[in-house]
């Protein structure tokens, strides 16, 4: 009831200020814990509807979440006893529910040769009073089926990814290929796979090198069907189908990503949104892998079918990401499902492990602000500042938290953010995002403290971790701080002063504009390019040795000038033939 007054305040504060000709910000997204586990969403004319799942039953939880989600009476979920846990739900558009699943068959060690994971379907009938016998319809070993959709004809689609009989993790494609099957009769009978879609593996991938997994899809207004594709490549892959059977050759997207499947939604009003990890992988430690990739999860949101995307923005963040990461289980803020409440709000359940799974309540039109700003009073909520170190053994590593906010020097009872290298760890670093642009300027409020040792500032377009030093080799734009003060050989910054760094940056353009207190001081070259824009600053000390005095951040802000990415269809972007292990991540994009 609380939050529902809350909510209520704030659109009347928010209506007023409309009525006034002010600028509105839209709320920023509301991450919830559920006190019953989530299990999926299930998408319908009228919202979503969020499930738990109790013994062979899915149930609607009953929260004001789920009141915000859907209106009108939810239909019945009960399923037939045995439904494995990973069955997902589909309401199609006569009302009936199919469930898909996985089931086991098989005792052996060898995917696809001696154990298997098959694929299952069941559907309601007599108006949901009863479940049909469930039968498989794909045998083989299938990895994780996380979208399907109805097309305006009724045809239904699975896209999934099966493991090829005797094949092995690695380079050059990986041991797994993905494809779809349909079904035109209400889910009776279903069509053989056609297609076998790849993505390049490269060697020393940290992680699982099986190649183009996990699959989402979109119907787009044109006939087409879009696919993107969960990869070890540095990005999502794509492939475009007119009838969900037959599919074009996989290509490169404009996504980064680490490893981690995407959703895709069309909203109530037509834009459509992507969800996924826009994240660079770490690199392996000492030769064994190291959990990453996965500590935010971001949105893009297009109204033009994709041509163009703004956004870029973190929308969870996983709350343990700058503590010791536990020893055992899963972790992170990946497999993102996701649907339109009947507000038009964007809903999505996001997280893996300890951190449970999280609904994610978003306004569409966060994504299209041009303006964040920074300034501490809520702590290091919007930063990430981890750094890891010691050894890594069984994708385990640990890791403490770098930058520390301390009493502001000059103002009481403000803070700000010390980055410095107190110990022989790495030295301190810390990344933020914010609204994507190709065009913009970047303010920082910073003050060199006596003795410090050097810093960096960088803009990128996607996470790095914050001790991941190729989070200024890959940006787009890097400014170095030295400890002489000077910038472009000229004296610009002092210790003990709080000076203000602008960064005007145009990717178009190839250049970034530097000023200090408002003197332009020197001017930076596009280092990388991007057909997206930069959406992350990254803070860090570059002391080669302990420095306790480091530099304090006071404030940051950004205004967006030109937010929308470079048009065209998704896909324009092709990575290199041949790129090296060190950087299978990075392509030269068209300038």
């Amino acid at each position: 009831m609380d939050r529902l007054r809350t909510t209520r305040t704030l659109l009347l504060f928010c209506s007023l200020i409309t009525w006034c000709g002010c600028v509105v910000l839209a709320a920023p997204p509301e991450v919830i814990k559920p006190q019953a586990p989530l299990y999926t969403v299930v998408r319908g004319e009228h919202g979503v509807i969020l499930l738990t799942k109790n013994g062979d039953r899915f149930e609607v939880i009953s929260t004001v979440e789920q009141a915000r989600a859907w209106s009108g009476d939810a239909p019945n979920f009960k399923v037939p006893a045995g439904t494995p846990p990973s069955t997902q739900l589909l309401l199609d558009s006569s009302g009936v529910l199919h469930a898909f699943s996985l089931k086991a068959r098989g005792d052996g060690r060898k995917p696809a040769v001696d154990f298997f994971i098959d694929l299952w379907h069941s559907r309601t009938e007599d108006n949901g009073a009863r479940w049909s016998e469930s039968k498989p319809y794909f045998e083989g070993y299938v990895g994780d089926v996380l979208d399907f959709d109805q097309l305006p004809n009724g045809r239904i689609v699975v896209p999934f990814a099966y493991w090829v009989p005797g094949l092995e993790d690695g380079p050059p494609v990986g041991s797994n290929r993905t494809t779809s099957v349909v079904s035109d009769d209400g889910g009776a009978t279903w069509s053989k796979p056609v297609s076998a879609l790849t993505s390049p593996c490269y060697p020393d991938h940290n992680g699982s090198n099986n190649g183009a997994v996990e699959p989402g899809i979109l119907p787009l207004r044109d006939g087409r069907i879009w696919m993107l594709m969960r990869t070890q490549a540095g990005f999502l892959y794509q492939s475009f189908s007119r009838d969900g059977v037959n599919w074009a050759e996989a290509a490169s997207s404009r996504f980064h990503s680490s490893s981690g499947p995407p959703s895709l939604l069309r909203l109530p009003d037509g834009r459509i949104a992507v969800f996924w990890n826009n994240c660079e992988m770490p690199p392996r430690e000492q030769g064994q892998g190291v959990y990453g990739g996965r500590d935010a999860i971001h949105a893009a949101i297009s109204d033009d079918e994709g041509r163009t995307w703004q956004g870029f923005r973190e929308f969870y963040r996983d709350r343990r990401r700058n503590e010791t990461p536990p020893h055992s289980g899963d972790r992170g803020t990946a497999y993102p499902i996701s649907g339109s409440s009947k507000d038009g709000k964007m809903v999505v359940l996001a997280g893996q492990g300890g951190s449970g799974r999280n609904v994610i309540f978003i306004d569409p039109d966060w994504l299209t602000e041009t303006h964040a700003s920074d300034d501490f009073s809520n702590g290091l909520d919007a930063w990430s500042v981890f750094k890891e170190f010691g050894p890594a053994s069984g994708w385990w590593r640990d890791r403490c938290q770098g930058p520390e906010l301390i009493d502001h020097p000059t103002k009481p009872g403000a803070k700000v953010m010390h980055v410095r290298r107190p110990d022989d760890k790495h030295p301190d670093a810390a990344v933020w995002n914010f609204p994507n642009g190709r065009r913009g300027v970047l303010s920082v409020r910073l003050m060199p403290r006596e003795g410090f040792g050097g810093g960096n500032l960088a803009l990128t377009n996607r996470f790095f971790n914050p001790n991941d030093v190729r989070g200024d080799s890959l940006a787009m734009f890097s400014l170095s701080l030295p400890t002489d003060g000077l910038l472009g050989k000229k004296p610009a910054l002092r210790t003990g002063t709080m000076h203000t760094i602008k960064l005007a940056w145009d990717i178009d353009r190839h250049r970034c504009d530097v000023r200090v207190d408002g003197q332009q001081v020197t001017s930076l070259a596009l280092l990388n390019s991007t057909d997206n824009g930069v959406s992350y600053l990254r803070l860090a000390s570059t002391a080669a040795e302990i420095d306790p005095a480091g530099f304090i951040v006071e404030s940051v802000d950004v205004v967006i000038e030109e937010a929308r990415t470079l048009p065209g269809e998704p896909g324009i972007d092709i990575p290199p033939e041949s790129p090296s292990p060190a950087t299978h991540g990075v392509r030269h994009e068209s300038p």
